[in-house]
């Protein structure tokens, strides 16, 4: 029987004891770590955002991890591959303040890029083979430490999501391309989450403060209290999605892992009732709203019902991490210096949306598109 655990913490002032409480309740922490073991702790680390932002797993939580493995006489290593920060990883580490908290605790903040990687068949159809960085390949075990936000190509980011970052530097974009529809990237992403699920020693969520709308950038902030940790990511993401209103049978991930609400019935909760947490009307992005026509809808509107990347000028900086980001070389720059969307090159994998610094890159919407897909 899974159990997940959820604790309520208001602050991250405070989040030492919660997360510490978080973990006890699945079990001391020596039954997760071994001493003299090398443990990877894998936050979000998506893009240089202050932890206030709620784009990034906040660094306490992260400090309170490290701290639980040095308890376990363990050795902590923390890093992550962000898509589109690699030209300027110590900046992204200087501004998620990951770097300050390694430093205090003294622990290695690997670069993923600089150890190199391995590839590995893992089933996948559209990729023959995956890259893995040796970061998490070389260690004996991994935490899972993600950010709770939604996502506008997934839904939802959490515990599974969290492995994509798993792959070093631009090759995710180039992953894009061959699984740029939402099935094709759920099954990438199933494919990977079942490569690491053995080494996973537990998934542990930061929802304090979350994000809704059209994330997992550009959204809301919203403050939600909660730390939820299993043993199993893609059970607490199943477990959170259902607590927060959405339909799993439209989960794609949870599908190719037969995870239905009879699975989420067999899980035990532990800590506080998930009652006890303001989880209504979360907003989730817009284009969910394309999982409710029926399939032969979407084939027979076909073209015509389309969501693309554009550009908010009044707020672009002209940075071109959105070209860098795009894995169809769908994005051009224009004499004003200004990126240009070509919409017949776009497929909508939102790499772009993802990975800008500004929340510039905005959706353009076909005209079914707009009666169908309204913001919330």
């Amino acid at each position: 029987m899974p159990i997940l655990s959820i604790v309520k913490c208001d602050d991250y002032k405070n989040s030492q004891k919660a997360v510490e409480k978080a973990v006890e309740l699945l079990g001391k922490i020596e039954f997760f770590i071994k001493p003299s073991e090398k443990i990877h702790i894998k936050p979000n680390l998506l893009s240089p955002k202050d932890p206030s932002k709620a784009v990034t797993t906040h660094p306490e939580i992260v400090r309170s991890i490290i701290k639980l493995v040095k308890k376990a006489g363990a050795t902590a290593v923390v890093g992550d591959s962000p898509g589109g920060a690699i030209r300027d990883i110590k900046n992204l580490w200087k501004v998620t303040q990951i770097e300050q908290v390694c430093k205090e605790e003294n622990v290695e903040l690997v670069n993923f890029e600089a150890v190199g990687s391995k590839e590995f068949d893992i089933g996948n159809k559209n990729i023959k083979k995956v890259n893995f960085s040796n970061a998490v390949l070389d260690c004996d075990g991994i935490i899972n430490l993600p950010k709770l936000k939604s996502h506008s190509l997934m839904t939802f980011t959490a515990g599974v999501k969290n492995l994509y970052g798993c792959i070093p530097g631009l090759m995710k974009i180039e992953y894009h391309k061959y699984a740029s529809k939402n099935q094709d990237f759920a099954d990438l992403l199933t494919h990977i989450y079942l490569f690491f699920k053995n080494k996973l020693r537990f998934t542990l969520i930061d929802g304090i403060l979350a994000m809704e709308g059209n994330g997992p950038s550009a959204g809301q902030i919203r403050k939600m209290d909660l730390i939820a940790a299993c043993q199993d990511a893609a059970i607490i993401d199943a477990y959170l999605l259902n607590a927060l209103g959405y339909d799993l049978k439209n989960s794609l991930i949870s599908k190719n892992l037969n995870i239905t609400q009879k699975t989420l019935e067999t899980v035990k909760t532990v800590g506080d009732k998930i009652e006890a947490f303001d989880l209504k009307n979360f907003k989730f992005p817009a284009l969910r709203k394309l999982d409710i026509l029926p399939n032969f809808v979407v084939r027979f509107l076909g073209k015509l019902l389309w969501v693309k990347a554009g550009v908010d000028k009044k707020i672009c900086i002209k940075c071109m991490l959105c070209k860098s980001a795009c894995p169809a070389k769908a994005i051009t720059q224009s004499k004003t210096l200004f990126p240009v969307m070509s919409k017949q090159k776009c497929i909508s994998c939102f790499c772009c949306h993802e990975m800008c610094p500004k929340k510039a890159v905005v959706f353009r919407k076909s005209l079914f598109a707009k009666f169908f897909i309204r913001e919330n």
